[in-house]
């Protein structure tokens, strides 16, 4: 089938204006925000991971991103490398998964670009994203010092899912957590409602990507891993450290200002949302790691580094 034919079969009924021209109009209600993230072949999924699911991991990553700016998703440009060694049935079921997810989150796509290619499939996604009452995104400049340091959801199951894909248990609940990223519809309105100072999604891995915002704030962080709420009850403190280190969480990361965390807890307890302090803002450059009360000595690599092998998502 000609790549014109994919478009007019299986995304053109996704938008609203059916893909009949060059260019898409943006919607602009308010203050908008944008983004972009991809999965490849190899380096976020595996070359046997049902096609449902990297569309919904590719749709996912980007929502994360868009959820920890305190903004909802709106429109969706998709950008696709449909390898000649798969089928039309596949392409089928990844569009239709992929408007389905669209949909879930809020989101609508407006357009974008199919292509054959050789082997390995790609694909791009750029979403825009509707800023909340405050008007304006939360950045991960905003962190100071005294305020307090929180998680979203849990820690390591990509990781674990992972672990458990390489021993031959592809279709237990651990290798689901792996292949569909799952942040939470609520983490976006409580960036907003509980005026969080700064934020940033945890794709790389908690540690590197709590270097990442104390970096951009010009701060510290004090991280308690003993408060960390892992998918699972790490058995030692290596374990520990590689599940926060390893990636895919797609949880969010962020810090709120003194006497907020009553409020961050009502909310939490009102919607059945998990979220958990797990440190505090300090003077200073950089991450302190503590466990039991000392600090540790933290690996040379904290997370996946973009354009070098690592942890997450990559293949051994």
């Amino acid at each position: 089938m000609a790549e014109k034919d994919w478009i007019k079969r299986y995304f053109a009924p996704l938008a609203a204006d059916g893909l009949t021209d060059d260019v898409a109009s943006l919607a602009s209600p308010g203050p908008l925000i944008v983004t972009s993230d991809s999965v490849v072949e190899g380096v976020h999924f595996l070359p046997g991971d049902p096609i449902d699911t990297v569309a919904r991991k590719l749709v996912r990553r980007n929502v994360s991103d868009i959820h920890a700016k305190g903004a909802r998703p709106l429109e969706a440009v998709l950008n696709l490398g449909w390898p000649m060694g798969r089928t039309d049935a596949e392409l089928a079921a990844f569009a239709k998964t992929l408007g389905d997810d669209l949909a879930f989150w809020g989101a609508q796509l407006i357009g974008g670009d199919t292509t054959t290619v050789p082997a390995g499939l790609f694909g791009a996604m750029t979403m825009t994203g509707l800023c909340g009452p405050r008007g304006v995104p939360v950045r991960r400049t905003g962190a100071k010092p005294g305020d307090s340091l929180w998680v979203t959801g849990d820690i390591g199951a990509a990781c674990l899912g992972f672990d458990a894909i390489n021993l031959g248990r592809g279709q237990d609940g651990w290798a689901a957590r792996y292949r569909v990223p799952q942040p939470a519809p609520q983490s976006a309105a409580v960036m907003v409602s509980t005026e969080a100072t700064a934020s940033i999604d945890i794709s790389d891995g908690l540690l590197a990507d709590a270097l990442a915002l104390a970096t951009a704030s010009g701060v510290s962080l004090m991280l308690d891993l003993d408060c960390v709420p892992f998918a699972v009850q790490a058995a030692s403190l290596m374990e520990q450290v590689r599940l926060a280190s390893w990636g895919d969480d797609y949880q969010i990361l962020f810090t709120a200002g003194p006497g907020s965390e009553s409020l961050i807890r009502a909310i939490a307890a009102s919607s059945a949302f998990l979220v958990t302090r797990i440190g505090q803002v300090v003077t200073g450059r950089g991450l302190e790691v503590v466990s039991q009360g000392r600090p540790i000595n933290l690996p040379e690599t904290l997370g996946f580094e973009h354009g070098v092998s690592g942890p997450s998502g990559t293949l051994p």
